[in-house]
Order: C-alpha cells, then structure tokens, then sequence
C-alpha cells in the first residue's frame, strides 16, 4: 500500500472538512468581512481540537490493490469512518472482497467473483487457474501462480456467503426443514393432490455409481494442506449414516486356492483364502444353480476396477440416486473401493424413510439387488411399503432374457416409457468436473460437486414442464401408429388382442421355469455322485502313494544323526524339493479321502445301506442312468435357453425403432452370449456321448447361425418343447412387443396427467407465497428483502415460461387429462395462453426503500463478522 499517496488524501480530506466546517450559530452567509471576522473569533484550541477530529476520521483510508474485470481498476481509494469495524467491511461496502480479513492487501469485486461463478455453473470444467489467466489477460500482465491462490481464496469465502443468504432466505421462506429439498424439489412427483388418480408407483428413482469424480490420494506421509470439511450439502448423506450399512453384507468368498510353494525350507502347501471384507450389492443374492448370474460380468468388470482405483485414489467416485425427472435426490462418496453394497443400502434406507409406500427403483443390476435389500436388515421395512427393483431399460438387454420377462421396464405394468436411464445423463454432465476435481482437496471437491448438482436441479426445474410435454406427444404418437400395427396383426391370425397378453405370461412362465428338474430320488443320487468321488479321490490317493513311493532312491540308507561315520551324500539330495511336494499332495489327498469316507459311511447309516454299492449293482446302475439322462437334459436346457436368448435378443436387434446405441448394446451382449452358447454345445456333446445309445452331437458352426426356432431340431429332445408355442413365432412376437409398448404408453398418458396437474397447482400456489413473503418483507425494512426479492423475480420468470408449456400440454390433440387447478389458483386455462408482460414481475417486486444497497446486505453482515486486528 503506497503509504504518501495515503497521506496525501487524508491531507486533502482534512482541509476540505475544515473549510467546510462554521462554528455553530454563525451565518453561512455575508460579507468577506464578517466572515473573515467570524473565523478569528474562533479560539484557536477549538481549531485544533477539530483539526486532529477530522485527521483521526479520515486517517485510516487505505489505497488497496483490486481486480475487476469489468472496469480494470488495479487500484481503489477506500475511506474509513470512526465507527468502521474492519477494513473488509468498508471493501464489502464498496463492492470488493477482500482475500484476507486481517490487513487485507488485495481486493476482488463481487462483480468479477459471480461472473467466475456463473462461468463455474455453465462450464463446470472452467478452472480457478483459467479464469485467473483471463484476468492477466485483460489487464496485460504475466501469470503468476499466486493469482490463483488469491482468486481461490476468495472464491472460497464468496461462495460460503452464498450458502450464508441461501440458508436465510431458506429460513425466511420456510424451506429449512429436515429434507425439504428431497420432498419439494419435484413438484411433479412430490406435489401430490387431494383428489388425483392413484398411480401404480408413487416414486420412481435410480441409483447408479461413477468413477469420473476421483480424487487423488496424498502421497506417502505427506501433510495436507486443507483440512477444512464440507458439511452444508443437503446432497450428501452423512458419512456416519452411510457408515452403519458397512457390515450388512459380506463379501463372497472365493474358492480357497491351493499353493505349492516351490522354496526349498517349504514344507507345506499354501492355502490362500481370500480375507473378509465390504460386499457388493449382489453378494447376498443366492446363487445361481447351475446357470450363469447376469450380474456376474458386472461384478467382473467391478472387481477389475476396485484393483485398479485402490491406494490410488482417496474418492474412486460417487454413488447418486435421482426421480424420473432427473432431479437429484441423495448422493455420496465411494471411498478407496467401488460399488460397495453400503453406498446403494443406505440410499434405500434413506428412500424407504422419506418416501412413500408402493416405489419403484431402478438400477443397473437390480435384479440381484433386491434380494439383496430383501437379506438386509432392510427387508421387514421394504416389504412392508412394498417398493420394488427393476433394471434400467439401457443396461436391462445386458441381462439375460429370462431376467428381463421380470424386471425390464417394457415388461412392467405401471412403468410407463420410463426408462430410468436418467443418471448415466447426469453423469455425461458431471464427467466435467473431473479434471477439475482430480487433484483438489477434499473440501472443495464436494463444494464443486454441490454447485453442480444445484445448478443441475435448477435446469431440470426450468425444462420439466417440456419433458412432460415431450413424453406425452411421444404416447401419443405410440399409440396412434402402433395401434394400427397390431390390429392388421391380429386380423391377419384371427386372433384377439387378450390372447396377446395371455401368451406374454406364458412366455413369462416358461422362463421363469426353465431349467427345473423333475422329482426323482435326491438321496440315491446324491449317495452315487458322493461314491464316484470316493472312488476317484481314492485314484488319486494310490497314484499319489505310488509317485512318493518311487521318488525313494534305490539306495537309500538310514544314518543316525549322531553317528560318527562320515555322512554320504544322498543321491536324493538335490531333488529335495519335489520330495516334499509329492509328501504334501499325498498326505492332502489322503485327508480329503478320509473326509469323504466318513460322510460316505454317515450317509449309508442314515440309507440303511448294508453293503456298499458297486458299479454292476442294479441299484447303481439305474441311478448312474437317471444321472446321465439328467446331465444330458441339463445341458440341453442351458443350450436351449441360450439359444431362445439369443434369438428373442436378435429380433430386438432387427427392430427398425431400436435406435444404434441401443442395437450396438445388444450386439455386444450377444457376443458373450455366443462365448456361452459355444461352451454349452462342448458340455452338451459331453453329455450325450455319455448316454447309452449315445445321442448325435451338435456342431458350433451350425448353432450359431440359427435364425429360426423351426431350424433348432434338437429342441424337441427337451422337457419343454417351445417349438408350437404361439408366442414363439416372429409375426406374433412383434405384435406382442408392440402391443406392450401400447399398453406402457397408456400408463404414460395416465401418469402424465397426474404430474402435469401437480406441477400446475405447485406453481400457482409458488408463485402466491413468493408474493407474500415479499410483502411482509417489505413492510418489516428486512435486510434479506433483497436477495428473496432476486430470488423470487427469477423464479416468477421461470415459473411463467413453465405455464406458458402447460398451455401446449392442454391444448395436445391427445390430451386426455383435466386442465382445472384444484387450489391455490384463480387462473383459467385462457390465462395460459395469454401473453404476460415481463415488467409484470418486476413491478411486484420493485420497492422504495432507502437502502439502494440492500441486496448486499447479507454479505456485508458476513464481511462484519470477519475477526479484525485490535
């Protein structure tokens, strides 16, 4: 601070308040005379007792460096009263923030600082080191790294007053109340009416993970500078609370590997079992038998990632939930692991607490998940309000098609065209901050995150009353092209549109029991597979004595330790080491024949089996029969539901309304559906030439070009012959898919109705407490009344543009819902359509007051309470 050029305006102030200043009762009017008269009449203590008065009130105005963008000042005259409390206080007046409360040097204009946080909302990838390059820029000087850390610092402080007014005027309008965003965010979910029709799910949300949002861990024992943590986010769940779901499910275990250690000082094998830790969301879903889970590639790809992200990363990401509407409800950090069932559990938990009864929620692997929930210690609490999974339409056709008659949305009744796809959008946004967020610290990575997903709600606000519009001509254009598909369809088979729905449950009915096996004496085969795997670990056991035995050296002698002969050397010395290694696979095979001798002799006790069977007893032999016609009939089940799959998925494929992501999808699922199907043939072949005739083998080559159930001849080898089924012939799968896509366009049509009216009655009845909070305001000279005004004339602004959709929305060809506003409203539906004046809004919130400055405020009570230097 240049300390003269500070003196010589206090100089220059002080000459000016002395000419200025007339004794009291002396005219301020008259001749030179009298006023030269006047002035010597003054005693000359008094003049100086004013003197050093007005030095004193003027002598701490400082000169301070500044930054505005907007009118590239570097420098600004600040002047400072008697009764100032603190220098930051006087900037804050003078519209500058100061970078530090103490003795500040620097000043940003609040200008500047909401023209980065505008550019921050729109762009979130906009850094702190390129606005501050911008600036240089603007003013012709070099960068310097410590502009960023003051434009950072600032930043900081400028956004905590933001959250400071916010807070307030949340306060001042009501909206501070245990989870009022989650509740009032959506008025089109959340704004429910007295007398509006049921819906089948009140609440239809997803919950999803994503890994862009990472952030670097510290490296080593290195100290971190910021230690500050953000907790003003209504977003984020509590760490503590997401916490408490740690436990509730255990990882999977893996099969115990054996290891041989091929160090010479080993004795004994290694057994490596994997070490107890957090499960993911499917790890209390039970097993598959026999047939491969449609999760298990997820938790492939899951697994991958968790081994990559470890000791990297200290945030692998975020795990977020939002409504149909794409508004966000719940999020929270995955930390140093991925999708762990905790981060989906304690959402659900939150859900089930706020919400309604009768939810849907979708996620991409939904399926396994419920029964996840359902183990939980959220089970008695979800059953009971009756909430249910599904999977997302998009990741839905990576599952297998037995899984989709279930939990697809197209297959739901009550889900309308809801896909439930909307956070892989909000995660095509959110991807920005990651190069933003990479390497920030803890604190300002979620204060970045909260701006984002607040300006994110603001923009699906703005453009709700749009995407219902967009869904209902999208029904309505469904129903009106595809209703006449169906009925040509069902005139040229001479068949009824009910038959259609009938065969969808019986095409979900097979699935559902595709792969059950018919009743048959489970012990006698169980007494059989346990036999044939004595008989063969009892191989293995003679082969393992014989190879121990045949490692002995012919020449092998006895020495006592402590003989005095000198000791030869062993020809068997060098091969020490295959030595143990034969003795530790002996004796290991040995134990595990014992165990299965006691459990094979437990097991003829309880059977009352006097005399063990062997392979010519016909016992054995009419068991070993059923077994091989059992494995044979198993492996062709599997073959013929992955060919069903793979057929029903190729006729998604061949859709001209499959769009090309949706087809490239497909595609990629059916590749490992065709990796599959190639297995399964190799395990059917086994099958069948172990069956006595053998059956005809099967060639890959030919499988995989099946396009038609007619040309898989082998199906009608098995239990369930789909050959003749109606619902398994082309013409008739696309009359059923489309008039599904009929029926869930209906429901759309219905649910729009419902949110349209809710959303109509939310802004009328918005829009008349907005009015009066104002007035009340008004009236009390409160000091927030100009940041709720700022607030409330955008949001009146927007709120007008959303009645303006509304009108489009009644006045649709196909509307078929009520245009009437039950309360809160003295609008007709003419009033929609007519054109309102933007200055409206303005006039209702215009005032008169005194202070020009009240917007501000609430920023100058917070730069007052900045601790100052005494």
């Amino acid at each position: 601070m240049p300390k003269t050029k500070a003196l010589r305006g206090a100089s220059r102030s002080v000459n000016l308040a002395l000419v200025k200043r007339i004794a009291p009762g002396t005219p301020s009017s008259g001749t030179p005379t009298q006023s030269r008269l006047s002035t010597q009449v003054l005693n000359q203590t008094e003049i100086a007792r004013r003197r050093e008065e007005a030095q004193r009130s003027v002598l701490d105005s400082i000169t301070v460096d500044v930054i505005d963008i907007y009118t590239l000042d570097s420098s600004a005259y600040i002047s400072r009263s008697a009764d100032s409390r603190s220098a930051a206080e006087d900037m804050a007046l003078r519209g500058y923030l100061a970078t530090t409360p103490v003795s500040p040097t620097l000043a940003i204009s609040f200008k500047t600082l909401e023209l980065f946080r505008r550019l921050r909302l729109r762009k979130p990838s906009f850094s702190v080191e390129a606005f501050a390059k911008v600036i240089c820029d603007f003013y012709a000087i070099p960068y310097r790294r410590v502009y960023r850390m003051s434009l950072s610092n600032a930043f900081d402080v400028y956004l905590s007053i933001h959250r400071i007014i916010d807070g307030r005027m949340s306060e001042l309008l009501g909206r501070n109340t245990p989870d009022w965003r989650v509740l009032n965010a959506c008025p089109a979910c959340t704004y429910e009416l007295d007398d509006e029709t049921p819906l089948r799910f009140s609440r239809m949300i997803c919950i999803d993970g994503n890994n862009s949002l990472k952030r670097m861990a510290k490296v080593g024992s290195r100290d971190v500078g910021d230690t500050r943590i953000f907790s003003q986010s209504d977003y984020y769940l509590p760490d503590d609370f997401v916490d408490q779901f740690a436990h509730e499910v255990k990882a999977r275990k893996q099969a115990a590997k054996v290891v041989l250690d091929d160090n010479e000082d080993s004795h004994d094998g290694i057994i490596e079992e994997d070490v107890e830790e957090e499960g993911d969301p499917t790890d209390l879903a039970p097993m598959a038998s026999g047939n491969k889970s449609c999760t298990d590639n997820w938790k492939a790809a899951a697994d991958d990632l968790k081994k990559k992200m470890w000791g990297v990363f200290e945030e692998t990401g975020i795990f977020a939930s939002a409504c149909r509407h794409g508004f966000i409800l719940w999020i929270t950090d995955m930390i140093k692991s991925g999708e762990l069932a905790k981060y989906p559990l304690a959402i659900v938990s939150k859900a089930l607490e706020v919400f309604k009864s009768h939810g849907m929620l979708g996620y991409d692997i939904g399926c396994d998940f419920e029964q996840t929930i359902c183990r939980s210690s959220l089970g008695p609490r979800w059953e009971q309000l009756r909430w249910r999974c599904c999977v997302n339409a998009f990741h839905g056709y990576s599952h297998n098609f037995r899984c989709q008659t279930r939990n697809h949305p197209n297959n739901i009744t009550g889900m309308g065209l809801e896909d439930l796809e909307t956070l892989e959008r909000v995660f095509s946004s959110s991807n920005q901050l990651a190069s933003v967020v990479r390497y920030a610290s803890r604190y300002r990575r979620r204060v970045h995150i909260d701006m984002f997903f607040k300006q994110w709600d603001e923009d699906k606000y703005a453009n709700i009353a749009t995407m219902l519009y967009n869904n209902y001509v999208q029904a309505c254009e469904i129903i009106r092209t595809e209703s006449q598909a169906v009925a040509e369809v069902v005139a040229s088979l001479g068949i009824k549109e009910e038959d259609l729905e009938k065969w969808h449950m019986e095409e979900a009915e097979y699935f559902a029991t595709l792969g059950d096996e018919p009743p048959w004496d489970i012990h006698a085969m169980a007494y059989v597979d346990l036999l044939r795997e004595y008989w063969q670990i009892e191989s293995r056991h003679t082969d393992a004595t014989s190879q121990f035995l045949l490692a002995t050296p012919i020449d092998y002698q006895f020495i006592l330790p402590t003989s005095a002969l000198p000791r030869p050397v062993p020809a068997y010395g060098s091969d020490a080491s295959r030595t143990r290694r034969l003795e530790t696979e002996r004796r290991r095979v040995a134990e595990r024949r014992d165990q299965i001798l006691r459990e094979l002799l437990d097991m003829e006790v309880r059977m009352g089996i006097d005399h063990r069977w062997q392979r010519t007893s016909p016992e054995y032999i009419a068991t070993t029969k059923y077994i091989a016609s059992r494995d044979y009939h198993r492996a062709l089940d599997n073959l013929q539901r992955l060919v069903v799959q793979r057929l029903f998925e190729l006729h998604n494929l061949n859709l001209s309304q499959t769009g090309y992501r949706m087809r490239t999808h497909i595609a990629k699922s059916l590749q490992t559906r065709c990796k599959a199907i190639r297995n399964a043939v190799t395990m059917y072949n086994k099958a069948a030439l172990s069956l006595d005739p053998p059956r005809p083998t099967i060639d890959w080559t030919k499988v995989s070009h099946f396009s038609f159930l007619e040309e898989f001849n082998l199906l009608r080898e098995t239990r369930n012959d789909i050959r003749d089924k109606p619902w398994t012939r082309p013409l008739v799968r696309e009359a059923m898919k489309k008039s599904r896509r009929i029926a869930r366009a209906r429901e759309e049509l219905q649910r729009c109705n419902v949110e349209v009216r809710r959303l109509h009655t939310a802004i009328e009845d918005e829009n008349g407490q907005l009015h009066a909070v104002l007035d009340v305001l008004q009236k009390e000279r409160h000091p927030m009344h100009g940041a709720v005004a700022d607030y409330a004339k955008h949001r009146i602004r927007v709120n007008k543009s959303l009645l303006s959709c509304i009108g489009q929305i009644y006045k649709l060809e196909g509307f078929t819902g009520g245009s009437s506003v039950p309360v809160g409203s003295d609008d007709t539906v003419e009033s929609l359509d007519s054109t309102r004046e933007e200055d409206d809004a303005e006039d209702l919130l215009d005032t008169e007051g005194d202070d020009e400055h009240g917007h501000i405020d609430g920023i100058v009570d917070y730069i007052a309470e900045l601790p100052t230097r005494t």
